[in-house]
């Protein structure tokens, strides 16, 4: 079985995120949700693009790139789940459950 690979979406524990994930097994991509102008969609793209499954961290990123990050993961038929918290491990969680669902 390959490894699975998650987006997160938000938040600043990219080393974090990282690390956590390579213990449980899976490639962590982590995006802070920031865009800094421009197309929003083309700050997003290349990492729903490398996800299998991306986890939108809900209090750390902005409503307008939340949804362009949900069409964007929808229209790649990405599994897309959303985090309440800022946790890393909580991510992690969900994005393990969702990944090999």
């Amino acid at each position: 079985m390959r490894m699975k690979t998650v987006a997160i979406i938000g938040g600043s524990q990219t080393d974090t995120f990282k690390k956590i994930g390579e213990k449980r097994g899976i490639r962590v991509e982590h995006h802070n949700g920031k865009t800094g102008g421009g197309s929003v969609d083309s700050h997003f793209q290349w990492i729903i693009n490398k996800a299998d499954v991306v986890i939108i961290l809900k209090g750390a990123i902005k409503h307008n790139s939340m949804w362009s990050v949900r069409e964007l993961a929808e229209k790649k038929g990405k599994k897309i789940d959303y985090h309440n918290g800022f946790g890393a491990s909580g991510a992690i969680d969900k994005a393990l459950q969702l990944a090999y669902t």
